[in-house]
Order: C-alpha cells, then structure tokens, then sequence
C-alpha cells in the first residue's frame, strides 16, 4: 500500500489530503482518502470527506488551489463546520 499526504497551507486553517492506494497488475484496486480541516491555532483537525472514489483527492486540490476555500463547501458533509 502506498500512501501520499498532502497538506494545502491557507491563512488560517490547513487542508490536509492523506490518500492511500493498493495497485496490483490490472490497476487500482484499493484506494482511500481522508480529507481533514486542521486549525493552525490549536492543531485540532476535523474530518470533512472520506471517499472511495479514485481522483477525488487530487479533484479536490485542483479545485482549492483555482477557488480557495470556498471548494470545500461542495465537500463537506452535514457533520462538518460551515466554511462561510
């Protein structure tokens, strides 16, 4: 298993992405990924998506880095804090 973290620093908050993939021959076939909104202040993070979905972890960073945070309101789940 392989796993990639990835961390997008903004003015108040970090986006941390942590993806995890098994491949064999044929191609994926697991992949797993976390995406988690960490306060610089206290370094409290929450979950904000977990997905099964190949490509939403580099989707998503795509998207914050074109449109800051305001990508993450597409993301969040009912659980998770209000971004506005």
């Amino acid at each position: 298993m392989k796993t990639m973290t990835t961390v997008i620093r903004l003015l108040a908050i970090d986006i941390v992405v942590i993806e995890t993939t098994q491949a064999d021959a044929v191609g994926i076939a697991f992949y797993y990924a976390e995406i988690l909104v960490r306060e610089r202040g206290t370094g409290s993070q929450r979950l904000v998506r977990r997905t099964r979905i190949p490509g939403t972890g580099k989707e998503l960073l795509k998207a914050v880095q074109q449109h800051g945070v305001r990508a993450l309101d597409r993301f969040a789940t009912a659980t998770a804090f209000s971004f506005s």
